[in-house]
């Protein structure tokens, strides 16, 4: 049985005997922390802290503290929720208490309709609903609290979510990434977050306009430049619609003269007033892609590009309060120091005043948090080998992880939980999982193959199995440098391997069928074969030589072959492709001489 902490007995309900009953039928699995009475968005509510008893944390993962709101009116309207929703970002709330889940009281008997029939697409918290009727009747019952957490807690699939994350309900990780930006948005510099789709770029962003807004840094301004509403725009038309953005915010006329000259006037004018009033502005440019020189859909953006960004670095070389944050898939748009157009060779004015990231997979901890913090919440326990084995499959990547955590959830009825998942069981669900999850792996990569196809068939190389030939045309760094920084492979040794097995896979299927091939891994077309062999071992020799040299180099090392070395080493390179039995028997005699 829970107990009321003393510090809340006085400070509270000593003043407040009325709600003593209200919230008996909870001590039956938490500890009443705190208690607040308070007014938010034209509402009276009262607000306590739970702490889950032990048995209550193993049977519903809760690891933080838990909110209980009482809207003590007998219908329920719109300003409680708002209500409840500010309480997470108030003190003693904010940080100490689950953002998932929350308890709501209200003396409408309703409320649980109420709660269903309000809920929206947006609102990922869990709220569980109970009524003022509902609590006293039932608050002898050690039971009644829990069967109605595991009515809303394993009913539900939290892996399921895959918009971007505009609050923190769901946002895991990434807080050493926050962090840096946030540095260098309060010193003025740029910034550049690139990476895979649904690596989770734009959570990132939105989870940095949070902090931004919650310490009160500066004005943010978002624009996602996919969205037809701006890429279609000229450079000067998205210049003014910046423009007045900053005007609306910041409380200036906006002047509504829409010629590229007196737009840009107008911008710098409007910068230096929020200057003048000690404003930071913040410009976010998401997929960037779609208004740089290498722009998809809308051609004018070829050229209209550098307009657009030597007028916004000139702005900003100015006036100080301006910075900016691009993302997208790839940093070449800023990594590029020059671009042609009409034939022109001009600077690309974003070279050199980004600093750019790669923003990768969750890490295995962040990985680990997330998988057993969710999936407890449902009534899943993973063990610790199927967690590391979901992270090998998916390389951290969140949306990946998510959707394969969500088929599984899946397999497991309500009624036997909580349930444990092992690894057998894990081996034998994820192989037909990933066959339902081929159109996200395409997803995933679709803009690689689609903006940078020479690194795209690098990867795909690595897919079919060609790690020679990968290796060998990994000498020009340009073809491989992102694939690294994507995260999709990493050196074992000087050896490449894919960090991303299930989308090689895919990406090794799609080629065989592209080639007609019912093998995932390539074969040497037999007209291209003895090119092929050739072309090998006098890679092989050459290595196996420059090995050598580098022996003989270090003093007191024995010789790879002893005093004779390798003499006839280009009798390999010599040996025809043993396509026949003849051919066989030369292969098989050379090779035994020389071994």
């Amino acid at each position: 049985m829970g107990t009321i902490h003393p510090d809340a007995q006085r400070a509270f309900f000593d003043s407040h005997r009325g709600n003593s009953d209200l919230i008996k039928l909870f001590l039956t699995g938490f500890d009443i922390k705190a208690a607040y009475e308070k007014h938010l968005s034209n509402t009276n509510v009262y607000a306590y802290i739970l702490k889950a008893e032990d048995f209550m944390k193993e049977a519903f993962g809760f690891e933080k503290d838990i909110l209980l709101m009482y809207s003590p009116y007998e219908h329920m309207e719109p300003r409680s929720i708002q209500a409840l929703d500010e309480l997470f970002h108030l003190y003693p709330f904010a940080g100490r208490v689950d953002t998932l889940n929350c308890f709501l009281l209200s003396d409408d008997e309703n409320v649980e309709a109420w709660v269903k029939e309000s809920a929206n697409s947006e609102n990922v918290r869990i709220i569980i609903p109970f009524s003022k009727s509902e609590v006293l009747a039932n608050k002898d019952d050690p039971w009644y609290v829990r069967n109605k957490l595991r009515k809303y807690f394993f009913g539900l699939d939290l892996f399921g979510y895959t918009l971007p994350l505009n609050d923190d309900t769901y946002f895991f990780g990434r807080q050493q990434i926050v962090a840096r930006y946030i540095n260098s948005i309060k010193r003025g510099e740029n910034r550049g977050v690139f990476g895979l789709r649904k690596t989770g770029k734009t959570s990132l962003l939105y989870k940095i306009n949070r902090v931004i807004s919650e310490q009160k840094i500066g004005e943010v301004f978002f624009y996602d430049c996919k969205s037809p509403s701006f890429r279609k725009l000229h450079w000067y038309q998205f210049l003014f619609e910046i423009y007045s953005n900053i005007c609306n915010r910041i409380n200036i006329p906006v002047k509504r003269e829409e010629d590229e000259v007196a737009v840009i006037r107008n911008m710098r004018t409007a910068v230096k007033e929020a200057s003048n009033k000690g404003i930071k502005l913040i410009l976010v440019f998401d997929e960037i892609e779609y208004i740089s020189f290498i722009a998809p859909l809308d051609e004018h953006w070829k050229n209209e590009f550098v307009d657009f960004w030597q007028t916004i670095w000139s702005i900003q070389s100015t006036h100080r309060n301006l910075t900016f944050i691009v993302s997208g898939v790839n940093a070449s748009v800023s990594e590029v120091d020059s671009i042609v157009i009409n034939g022109r060779k001009i600077q690309n004015p974003l070279f050199g005043i980004v600093q750019s990231e790669y923003l990768k997979g969750l890490t295995d901890d962040e990985c680990n948090s997330m998988i057993k913090t969710l999936g407890k919440r449902m009534g899943l326990k993973f063990e610790y080998d199927v967690i590391r084995y979901i992270y090998a499959q998916y390389g951290g990547h969140p949306m990946l992880t998510r959707l394969a955590c969500s088929k599984l959830n899946m397999h497991f009825e309500e009624t036997s939980r909580p349930v444990t998942i092992n690894l057998r069981q894990a081996e034998q669900l994820l192989p037909d999982i990933n066959a339902e999850l081929v159109y996200y792996f395409r997803h995933v990569i679709s803009e690689l193959q689609e903006f940078y196809p020479d690194e795209y068939e690098m990867f795909e190389m690595l897919a079919a199995g060609q790690i020679a030939d990968y290796m060998e045309l990994s000498q020009s760094v340009e073809l491989t440098k992102h694939l690294y920084d994507y995260g999709l492979i990493e050196n074992n040794d000087g050896i490449p391997e894919v960090k991303l097995p299930v989308a090689a896979d895919f990406v090794a299927f799609e080629l065989a069928k592209k080639e007609q091939r019912k093998s995932a891994y390539k074969l040497i077309l037999p007209e291209n074969r003895s090119k092929w062999v050739v072309s090998r071992a006098k890679s092989i020799v050459q290595d196996m030589r420059q090995l050598e040299i580098a022996i003989s180099q270090s003093r007191g090392m024995p010789k790879l072959f002893g005093d004779h070395s390798f003499p006839e080493a280009d009798k390999l390179i010599e040996i025809p492709v043993a396509d026949s039995e003849s051919n066989f028997v030369a292969f098989t005699n050379t090779i035994n001489s020389h071994s």
